[in-house]
């Protein structure tokens, strides 16, 4: 009987949480009841006074599962309130920086893929519009590869008199759809002659609606590693620049992976990368 637990994936049950820990603690006490039975003497009392109260031990903490799972959900609601969306809320905002390709001759390819986990949370007849920047003035510096989308999605110049470089708005159509719709997009960005500088140079996640998550890894090529980082946040568009000393990008495999992840971030916010490599 026990030969079926022995194929057990032990992490991906703990992955469940407290839930997962609390089986595995009550399947180890049947093991040791089981251990026990197979004695060809008597059972002995000390140990199973121990496994008593191993046993009330894990009937202790199914209780402190179940009340977890009553506070969760008020946790979630008030983080929700807190962010204050009006049209639309972006439940998870992820971006790719793929660095890889990148060649100090034409300052470029860089690739960005983001994906927007959109819902609307209004009637309001306005689309998902996020503005979009690139220092280079070459009209065709900057484009958009359409991944994914069930919506009709645009990406068009939006001209910026007195301003440098180029403008663009990426559009997501959701003006026609009722109030709590949802949507996911992905799309590729493609930056050439936009990163410059070959010893330092600087990105900014731009974060329209307010965003439950916001996740952002960057990829950094072998004979181009990430020697430094710092992440700031930036309100509005003309704003003081924030160190997130408490919230900083984690550094792996010698520089070539930067991650960064912001849970509650607010509206018309940009999350500032500034690194040397």
């Amino acid at each position: 009987m026990l030969n079926a637990f022995n194929n057990i994936n032990v992490l991906e049950i703990l992955r469940v949480g407290l839930a997962g820990l609390c089986f595995l603690l009550s399947l180890l006490a049947f093991w040791l009841i089981h251990r026990e039975q197979q004695r060809a003497a008597n059972p002995r009392k000390g140990i199973l006074r121990a496994i008593y109260t191993f046993m009330g031990v894990n009937f202790l903490t199914a209780v402190l599962v179940a009340a977890a799972g009553y506070l969760t959900p008020q946790q979630r609601a008030t983080a929700s309130e807190e962010l204050s969306a009006t049209t639309y809320m972006t439940d998870k905002l992820s971006y790719t920086v793929d660095l890889t390709k990148w060649r100090e001759e034409t300052r470029g390819p860089v690739e960005i893929t983001r994906v927007d986990n959109i819902k609307k949370v209004s009637n309001t007849p306005d689309d998902y519009v996020i503005p979009y920047f690139t220092t280079a003035s070459n009209p065709d510096a900057l484009t958009a590869k359409f991944l994914s989308s069930s919506r009709p999605v645009d990406f068009v110049p939006d001209q910026q008199p007195g301003f440098a470089g180029q403008h663009f708005l990426y559009k997501i159509h959701l003006g026609d759809q009722p109030k709590d719709a949802s949507e996911s997009a992905a799309t590729m960005f493609t930056f050439i002659g936009g990163f410059k500088d070959p010893k330092k140079e600087v990105w900014e996640a731009s974060i329209s609606y307010p965003s439950r998550i916001v996740s952002v890894v960057m990829l950094f090529s072998e004979n181009k590693p990430c020697k430094k980082i710092e992440v700031s946040q930036v309100q509005g568009i003309r704003g003081d620049k924030l160190p997130l000393t408490k919230n900083k990008a984690t550094t792996s495999q010698d520089g070539l992976i930067v991650q960064w992840t912001g849970l509650n971030i607010a509206e018309r916010t940009r999350i500032h990368f500034e690194w040397e490599w």
